[in-house]
Formats: structure tokens, sequence, C-alpha cells
């Protein structure tokens, strides 16, 4: 009985130290993790918030740091009027309300810190829902500023193609457009937790709906909730009819939509007549492209085991890495390009001072636009005689990644001819490149003062009242409105200062400049004689000097003395006589009073230099650039040395 007992105790003592064991056991399996997991998730969400703070800062470098000149001139070309006329001219097609809405938001890079801050707003808000939308996890998080860093690479890149884009709004389009596409799809998930049928009905209707509101994007949009969604049959022949069908309905109806550009309608086409430039699409590819592997990434993690998912660190590392090597190697960083968008906003407003600052510390040889603002703000500042030549006057053409073909007549030629009072060819270039590229406040500036200049008050009238809709542009509006009762007055303005002389002296007439601005203005005033106007004789003497035409300089030059007596000759001018003189011999310049160390003495020392490298065997460039340093400020140097000017 005792040994009995003893067994049944020893038996019935065992099972409790197997349930103490199993159950510490338990405890072990659920407690270990506990820690660790915290820890992670701790760590991913540390790393998910600094990706999105490096990106906000490296994206407000880009765009405020970097490209603020051509933020403000993105805003110059953006029109934005408060009335429904403007609203409906707009919305003709599809994504017009997309349009409508980025050209709203690009009126703000009028002050470029306020625009640029809007769009990384928009930037920040579509990748915050593009997490909630496509569930990712949170290795996965950092990956979705990769579609909007592509738009940041997008955004920087455009260079000259702005002057040509047809796309209103381009800046904001995209952005936008993938912003509502999002919210969209993310509308999706939460419908289809609550029912399945209604989350393919707001497929369905979002095609309708999106592609009105936003074109090619909300094709997109239908296509990423099908692959998201949890019933893949039914889900993709709903996408697949909304996507094919709803185009092509879209096409019927709209006059201003070609078939072939139904389904891409409001993806911007870099595109001159049949010219089509790839290259600066390529970051809009690459955004589609990334938006799509998103979508698949968060559909693989729902379907797959994702205990053991890419380290975190990785995916921010590479997703910090892409934006910021993309956006510097994406970035439209050409010296003169930044240069003439600052010239030209100086000139605009008439500071020509500033002007000069510009061109005079560039690093680079200038492009011709850039020589015609100097010349044109030493003209107004009214020492272009000393002061032409100490600048650099040789030039190479607008860089570009492709082979767009840069014109004046579409960048600087209205401004230009505003302020030589060609009046007839600003007004043409403003309405031609209106009607091809779409008016913009920039072309309404110059018509306005265009018509003030010539006295057409009615028609002054118009554009202001234009500008006067604008949110920024309203108060030049009013600035200039009451001028209109008395222009004798606008005169008294420093950016009007010598254009009612040009203007009364010339004859009023519109022959054709061949697109070619310099070359126009070159022939026109070097072969122009004038005897009233002391502003336009010298102007024509300016412009035989740069034509390099001896047989034009020698009447110029005389009928400037003749108008200027008991004035000092400007420097240039007794450089050029003094050349002159000495190449050809058929003009007695032995009695001309010359300064002896700035002209005699030195033109001597000048030639004798470039004769002795000449017989050293040095070609012209050669020679040309020894001697610049030295005598690049001279009109000597120019004419034996400033050769091939790219005009353009």
């Amino acid at each position: 009985m005792k040994s009995t007992d003893k067994a049944h105790k020893q038996a019935a003592s065992k099972p409790a130290r197997k349930s103490k064991q199993t159950t510490t056991a338990k405890h072990d399996n659920t407690s270990t993790p506990t820690r660790p997991s915290w820890l992670s998730q701790h760590l991913s969400g540390t790393l998910t918030a600094l990706t999105f703070m490096l990106f906000i800062l490296w994206a407000a470098y880009m765009l405020i740091s970097r490209n603020a000149d051509y933020l403000y001139t993105v805003s110059e070309h953006s029109l934005f009027l408060f009335d429904k006329s403007f609203f409906d001219s707009i919305n003709v097609r599809p994504g017009g309300f997309t349009t409508w809405l980025a050209l709203f938001c690009s009126q703000f890079f009028h002050y470029p810190v306020a625009g640029a801050l809007l769009l990384i707003a928009i930037w920040v808000a579509t990748a915050i829902v593009s997490i909630k939308a496509f569930n990712l996890r949170a290795w996965q998080r950092p990956l979705a500023l990769l579609p909007v860093g592509a738009l940041l690479c997008s955004v920087i890149l455009v260079g000259y193609w702005l002057f040509y884009l047809k796309s209103a709004g381009y800046s904001f389009a995209p952005s936008i457009g993938l912003l509502l596409s999002m919210l969209a799809v993310w509308t999706f998930r939460r419908l289809e937790h609550l029912h399945r049928k209604a989350s393919l009905g707001w497929m369905f209707l979002w095609c309708i709906v999106g592609y009105i509101l936003t074109g090619w994007w909300g094709l997109l949009a239908t296509l990423l909730m099908s692959i998201i969604g949890r019933g893949r049959g039914l889900g993709w022949l709903v996408a697949a009819a909304g996507i094919i069908s709803v185009p092509l309905i879209a096409y019927h109806f709209c006059t201003q939509m070609r078939i072939e550009y139904a389904w891409t309608v409001g993806f911007p086409m870099f595109q001159i007549d049949k010219y089509i430039s790839w290259m600066p699409m390529i970051p809009m590819f690459a955004a589609t492209a990334l938006t799509l592997i998103l979508a698949l990434l968060g559909r693989y993690a729902e379907t797959t085991d994702a205990r053991r998912p890419l380290p975190i660190w990785i995916t921010t590392i590479c997703t910090a890495a892409c934006f910021i090597i993309g956006s510097l190697y994406a970035d439209f960083d050409n010296p003169n390009f930044h240069a003439e968008q600052r010239i030209y906003r100086a000139a605009d407003e008439g500071r020509w001072s500033d002007v000069l600052q510009e061109a005079y510390h560039l690093k680079t040889p200038p492009t011709r636009e850039i020589v015609m603002f100097k010349n044109l703000a030493l003209t107004y500042l009214g020492n272009i005689g000393d002061n032409m030549f100490k600048y650099d006057n040789m030039s190479i053409p607008p860089y570009t990644r492709d082979s767009l073909m840069v014109r004046m007549a579409q960048t600087n030629a209205p401004l230009v001819y505003m302020y030589y009072a060609r009046l007839n060819f600003a007004t043409r270039w403003c309405i031609e490149n209106g009607v091809e590229m779409g008016f913009n406040p920039n072309d309404y500036k110059v018509l306005t003062r265009c018509a003030m200049i010539a006295g057409e008050t009615d028609l002054a009238q118009k554009y202001i009242n234009i500008l006067k809709k604008t949110m920024f542009y309203r108060e030049w509006a009013e600035k200039y409105e009451p001028f209109l009762s008395d222009t004798t007055e606008l005169f008294k303005l420093p950016e009007f200062a010598n254009q009612r002389e040009y203007y009364s002296h010339y004859r009023s007439m519109l022959d054709g400049d061949e697109g070619l601005v310099e070359m126009y203005l070159l022939q026109y005033f070097s072969q122009t004689m004038n005897k009233d106007s002391r502003l336009l004789q010298e102007t024509t003497l300016v412009f035989a000097l740069q034509s390099k035409d001896i047989q034009l300089f020698w009447p110029r030059f005389f009928l400037y003395a003749h108008m200027h007596p008991n004035e000092p000759m400007p420097i240039h001018y007794q450089e050029a006589a003094y050349l002159y003189g000495n190449l050809e011999h058929e003009v007695d310049i032995s009695g001309m009073p010359f300064d002896e160390v700035k002209i005699r003495q030195r033109y001597d020392a000048f030639n004798h230099m470039s004769q002795s490298l000449i017989q050293q065997g040095k070609s012209i460039e050669e020679v040309g650039q020894i001697m610049k340093p030295t005598y690049g400020d001279t009109f000597w140097w120019f004419y034996f040395f400033c050769r091939g000017i790219n005009s353009y």
C-alpha cells in the first residue's frame, strides 16, 4: 500500500512539473520578442521621419537656393485669372481641372519661397497618402518618397523648354494629378474593407470622374486600384473596361483632343511641331513606374510572410541616395540660363545697374541674350561708348541637353524690341508666342507698355484690366493705369527714359526679322542715319561698331562729333577711329585729338604684342586668348579676335 501510494504521488507530481515547464516556456516565447519588436518599430518610425525631413530640406535647397530665379520666370509664364471665362477656357478637355489648380498654384512662384513650400507640401502629402493607400510596411515607407523625388527632378530639369512647353501649369500639374490619384486609391482601400462591390463601383466611377478632372492620372489611379484590390479577376475586368472605354467616349465629346492623345491627355509632352524630346519626360515615366512598384510591394507584403523584411536602414539610405543623386543630375544648372533669368527680370523692372552686375560677374562666356541686355543697360545709363567692350562680348550658344533649337524670338524678343521702341515687332512676337504657347503675364506687361508708348490707351486699358484679375500683377497694373490719362508722365520713369525719343524718330513699319532678333537690329540700326536725335544717332554708331563695317562707321562717327561739340569723345569711338585710320588710310586722322596714353601708346603696344605672337607661330585664336587679359576691354581686340558670334 505504501509503495502504491508513493507511485500515485509520483505520477500526480509529474504532470504538475510538466505543466509548469510548459507555462514557463509559453511565457518565454511570448515575452522574449516584445523588447526587440518595440525597438524595431521605434527605429523604423524614426528613420522614416528623418527620411521625410531630409527630403523636405533637400527639395527646399534645390528649389529655393538653386532655382529661385527659374521659379520666378515660371510665375511670369503662368497666367491665372479669377473669372469664370478663364475657368471655362481651361476646362475644355479632360485634365482641365488639374491644369486650373496647377496654374493657381504656379502663380505663387512670384515669391519663389512660397511657391516652393507649397509644392513640397503637395509632395509630402502625396507620399503620406501613398503609404496609407498601398498599406506599406515599416521598411517600405521611405520608398514612398521615390515617386515625388522623380517629380522634383521633373521640375528642375526643364531649362529652355520653359519657353516652348504647351503644358500649362507644368510645375504643379503632375504633382496635383498624382496626389488626387493617391487620394482616390486610398478611398478605394477604405471602401474595400467595408463592401467589395462598393469599392468596384468607386473604381469605375473614379475612372470617369478622375479622367475628367486629371486626365491620364485618373487612368493610372484606376490601374493602381486593380493591383491592390482583393478580387483580382473582377477588379481587372472593371479597370480594363474603364481605361479602354472612358477615353474613347470622351474623345467623341471633346473637340480639342486628338484620338492618339486620348489616353495620355494631362501627361506633359515636350514637343515642337514634329520634334519630341523624350529626355525631359524620363522623370515622369519614373514617377509612374515607381508608383506602380509601390502598389505591387504593398500587394506582395499582404500576401507573403513578412517576418523577414528588408532592413529599413537599407531602404532609407537607398531612397535618400536616389532623390539626392537624381536631382543633382537632373538640375539644369547652366550659369548662363540662370543669369538670363535674373537679367531679364532686372531689365523688365528697369534695374540697369543690376543687369550690368550680372553680366560682369558671369564666370563663363555669355549668350547673345546677355550681351544684348548688357548693351541695352549701357545705352539707358548713357555710357555705352566708354564701357561696351569692358564686358565679355564673346558668346556661346544656349546650352541644351537635347536637340532643342533656342531662338531669342521666344525668349527675350518682345522686351528687347520694346526697349528699342520697335513696338510692332514687340507686339508681333508677344501675340505669336501667346497663340502658340499660351498668353502669360509677361506678354501682357509688354503689350501694355507698347500700347501706352504708342498712345493706344484703350488697348492698354484692356491689357491692364486682364492683369488686374491676377493675384500678383494687380499692383503692377494699378501702377501704370494712372498714366493712361497723361502719358507724358510715363516717360519720366526710368524704364521709359529713352523710348519716346526712339519712337518719335522711327518710321511706322513692320518688315521681317525672320526670327533673328539681333541680326535684324544690327542691320536696321547700323544702316540708319538720323540728325535729329542724339540718342538714336549714337545707337546707330554703336551698331556700326558691332558690325565692323568701316564704311558705315565713318559717317556716323563724324555726325556724332558734330552733334556733341565740346564733349569728350568716348573711348571706344576713339579706338575704332584710330584703328580704321591706320588700317585703310582713307580718312586723315592726324589732326584728331586722340588720347595719348589710352589710344596712341596703348594701340602701339597692342600692335607690337600681336605681331610678336604671330611671328612666334601662334594661331589667331591663341593670340586672342593670350592678349585678352590685357586688351580684351578694347574695340581692337573685339575687331580682330571676336569671331563666330552665335546669334540665334
